[in-house]
């Protein structure tokens, strides 16, 4: 699961929580320790498979699925065909949510859990003993009606804690603060990039603010926006390998894709109000202070930067107004004493 979520980039977001991982998977390997007290065409393995692709994919579900099913076999638990049967039915637990997510044919779906399941222990029963059991047939009636069950009750009471998504707002603060990991890096790397990435993040979440944006993503995308330059160039390549092998949230790993326009324009408010401030902030860091020391030449120097990157459309895609831009543009000049 680490190895899938470093290459896949996103999978630590569907989690969010690993918590919720242990919690269902434990209870999942609870379940499946009690049904071997089950008849074998009894078990409703369906549910196994399931909640793992509730908790994370149906991949991952499979996965467990096939775990269960393999140590009933090992175990002495059941033959060929009981594992083809339990594998099967897995495989419909995998498919059961983004079945019942579609609301509109909710009893429909419900029936063709209880069909599938019904059919597959009956099929496979028969392939075993060449014949329909009086007790099979018992088993796979409670066996489909337990599994369509538990599985609407299951989506209805567990999807919203599942799927429900971090707060922005949380993700943000928990990778500026001070004990992130990537944050001590940045500090440790350069006293000066790290003073200046805290800089940066202030005035782009005040500016975003100001705005409309998100003040909470421009504030991180702020801070992290020169965070390729821990590891020399390419930047931008240096800079969006580094985010993602600390799991940063997809919204900074985009900022971070569209550092300076290299390789993409700015293409949202939040990436084009970290771009701008972390211009302007750069140019009063490497200009030397006597020289910036008067307002007019701070508010010429606020303008000029201003000016040459809307005249070179580095915002043109990122929906940014002009209303927007002059009041980003005011509020700079009004603040040029904290550079």
């Amino acid at each position: 699961m680490e190895l899938y979520r470093n290459q896949q980039d996103w999978f630590y977001e569907k989690i969010g929580n690993y918590l919720r991982l242990a919690i269902c998977h434990g209870s999942s390997c609870i379940a499946a320790v009690l049904f071997l007290f089950l008849p074998e065409f009894a078990r409703p393995v369906l549910l196994l498979s399931f909640v793992m692709s509730m908790t994370a994919s149906p991949f991952f579900g499979m996965a467990a699925g096939i775990f269960h099913a393999s140590v009933y076999a090992i175990c002495g638990q059941g033959n060929i065909f009981v594992m083809l049967s339990d594998l099967l039915l897995l495989l419909c637990g995998c498919l059961a949510l983004s079945i019942l997510r579609r609301k509109e044919y909710y009893r429909w779906e419900m029936f063709f859990l209880f069909l599938f399941t019904f059919g597959s222990i009956m099929i496979f029963s028969y392939l075993e003993t060449g014949q329909l059991e009086l007790n099979v047939l018992i088993y796979g009636l409670c066996n489909g009606i337990l599994s369509a069950f538990l599985s609407g009750i299951l989506y209805q009471k567990l999807a919203g804690w599942l799927q429900n998504p971090v707060p922005i707002e949380k993700k943000m603060q928990k990778i500026l603060s001070e004990n992130f990991e990537l944050v001590r890096a940045v500090e440790e790397y350069s006293s000066t990039d790290y003073l200046h990435a805290r800089k940066v993040s202030e005035l782009s979440k005040n500016c975003a603010s100001l705005i409309g944006a998100d003040p909470y993503i421009a504030a991180a995308g702020g801070f992290y926006y020169r965070l390729g330059r821990m590891e020399g160039e390419p930047y931008v390549e240096n800079g969006v390998a580094l985010a993602k092998s600390n799991s940063l949230p997809r919204e900074i790993v985009a900022i971070l894709e569209e550092y300076y326009g290299e390789k993409k324009l700015p293409s949202t408010i939040e990436s084009a109000v970290v771009h701008i401030v972390d211009s302007v902030v750069g140019k009063f860091d490497v200009l030397d202070k006597t020289m910036l020391s008067s307002s007019w030449n701070q508010d010429i120097l606020v303008y000029q930067t201003l000016n040459e990157n809307s005249a070179a459309g580095l915002y043109d895609k990122s929906g940014f107004s002009m209303n927007m831009f002059l009041k980003i543009r005011d509020y700079l000049i009004k603040e040029a004493k904290m550079f």
